[in-house]
């Protein structure tokens, strides 16, 4: 049996496939979303959510219930067996900063998870759970899904399909594309969700020596749960499948701390570093994301985050496609996604090395250090090269836009630059003391006048009450930025060159009249 067509197939209701599902539903495009699990995954697995992430679900309206759940600066507490060493949080360089409002954030996937799906229902969409993909074929104008649940198999045929399914992709594979990298044999790790009676849930529990390498036990926020987290010796060639009796052997060789009750371990796992790029991020109408494009090294926790960043780029070109644009806009996904990947493997493997390096400290300290830092937040990826980037004075134009505090100017209520660019809209921001500039863009666009005159009033004028606004966007006169959907500067210009540069630089994204 075959379905109706639709817009958009997402296959996986990872936090990559359910990022992009709540963006393409806000849009107003079509989309399925199939999972081949039966029912949501308890595994805690990620559990860091950087602070580019948190300003992408900033723009998706779940921002609230994140930090609700989730826990900043959760203090590592360092041992030498029972004794304590030394007890700090480890901060990420520049959060939260002027143009930064969100430090990094502590929160397990399974309840980011629960988060994305409860916002993707609000937006009329839901995931079909038992379905899995297991045949793709495409044409010129669509591609067609074989999907196999308990109640038989059907025909699912989409306009674009999105593989969100993970390092072991059928998506993947089915297209063809190729997934290489290395295998880190020396570096293997047991994984998994315990409870734990008698240590402090305010921090993380962290042993780190030479002749055992690392355990840690995080208490996963919002939780009773912990995360345990023990290296395998590199010597050790037939590591142990992960058993409760294994984990509590590897607390008293390690740590021996008296008191301490480990129980009820659910999941568990035997991790192994592999480091894979896959040789295209599109194969005509078939996109891949996150861990079905990328696997990273966990160090730095950058593996989901990148994987949330790709749908976000994705979404929008997508929707811009569907109702219209040239196509052409989607290649952009790959030229702008694939480098960014490509730096991200390079950095958390190198900071993986680094990590299994440092174990001759005494307390583990410089182990862990650096494993953060102003990468890893995200925050400097940037598009320079893209061809959705316009140059104009050579300022910025591909960067992240940095958010602001300002005032309406109509009702005097305070307000963030991220308030103006929340939505699936583009966004210019016109700085200076004149009046605000609407030029005829063929994309969906909102204009703000940008002023630090405290006495400027009238509709869409926001202002910059104490000139924090000019001074991280270097606006030393007038000017216009335009901003894309997903939060990054396509173009700055003069005023008077304003129009130009707008139609300019969203021609690729432009939608016919």
């Amino acid at each position: 049996m075959q379905d109706v067509l639709s817009d958009v197939l997402i296959v996986g209701a990872g936090p990559t496939g359910l990022t992009l599902a709540c963006d393409l539903a806000r849009r107003g495009v079509t989309c399925r979303v199939v999972e081949a699990a039966e029912r949501p995954s308890t595994a805690s697995r990620a559990k860091t959510i950087q602070p580019r992430s948190l300003e992408i679900a900033d723009d998706l309206g779940v921002i609230d219930r994140v930090l609700r759940l989730g826990a900043v600066n959760v203090p590592t507490r360092r041992y030498d067996r029972e004794r304590v060493v030394s007890e700090a949080a480890e901060v990420a360089v520049g959060t939260p900063a002027p143009g930064v409002p969100y430090a990094p954030v502590w929160l397990s996937q399974p309840q980011l998870e629960s988060v994305l799906r409860d916002r993707l229902a609000e937006l009329g969409g839901q995931v079909e759970w038992g379905s899995a993909v297991s045949d793709v074929r495409q044409d010129a104008d669509s591609v067609t899904a074989t999907v196999r649940t308990a109640a038989g198999q059907r025909e699912i045929r989409a306009r674009y399909l999105v593989g969100c399914d993970g390092g072991r992709s059928l998506v993947r594979q089915q297209v063809g594309a190729a997934l290489r990298g290395t295998s880190y044999a020396e570096h293997r790790w047991y994984l998994g969700d315990v409870h734990i009676d008698g240590l402090d849930r305010r921090c993380q529990h962290l042993w780190a020596s030479p002749e055992h390498g690392i355990l840690s036990l995080f208490p996963l926020p919002g939780t009773d749960i912990w995360q345990f987290q023990a290296s395998v010796p590199a010597d050790e060639q037939e590591p142990d499948a992960p058993s409760l009796e294994l984990f509590h052997r590897i607390f008293a060789e390690r740590a021996g701390v008296p008191g301490v009750v480990i129980q009820d371990a659910g999941w568990r796992s035997l991790y192994k570093v592999n480091v894979c790029l896959v040789d295209r991020y599109r194969v005509g109408r078939v996109f891949l994301a996150g861990d079905a494009a990328h696997i990273h090294s966990p160090a730095g926790g950058q593996g989901m985050n990148t994987g949330i960043q790709d749908a976000y780029n994705l979404g929008w070109k997508l929707a811009a496609v569907l109702g219209g644009a040239d196509a052409t806009l989607l290649d952009t996904y790959e030229r702008e996604r694939r480098p960014v990947a490509e730096s991200v493997l390079d950095d958390s493997t190198s900071r993986l090395h680094a990590m299994m390096r440092a174990f001759g400290d005494s307390d583990g300290s410089t182990a862990l250090r650096g494993l953060t830092d102003d990468f890893t937040t995200g925050l400097t990826i940037a598009y320079p090269d893209s061809p959705l980037t316009t140059r104009s004075n050579g300022l910025q134009a591909g960067d992240r836009a940095p958010d602001a505090p300002c005032l309406d100017a109509a009702t005097g209520r305070g307000l963030r630059l991220f308030d103006l660019l929340r939505g699936p809209h583009w966004t210019l921001l016109s700085f200076g003391h004149g009046h605000t500039h609407h030029p005829d863009a063929p994309v969906p666009l909102r204009t703000y006048r940008v002023t630090t005159d405290p006495t400027a009033t009238g509709p869409d004028t926001v202002i910059d009450t104490d000139g924090q606004a000019h001074r991280i966007y270097d606006m030393r006169e007038d000017g216009l930025v335009l901003i894309r959907p997903d939060g990054y500067i396509a173009a700055r210009t003069t005023t008077h060159q304003g129009e130009a540069a707008v139609r300019h630089a969203t021609a690729l994204a432009a939608r016919p009249n």
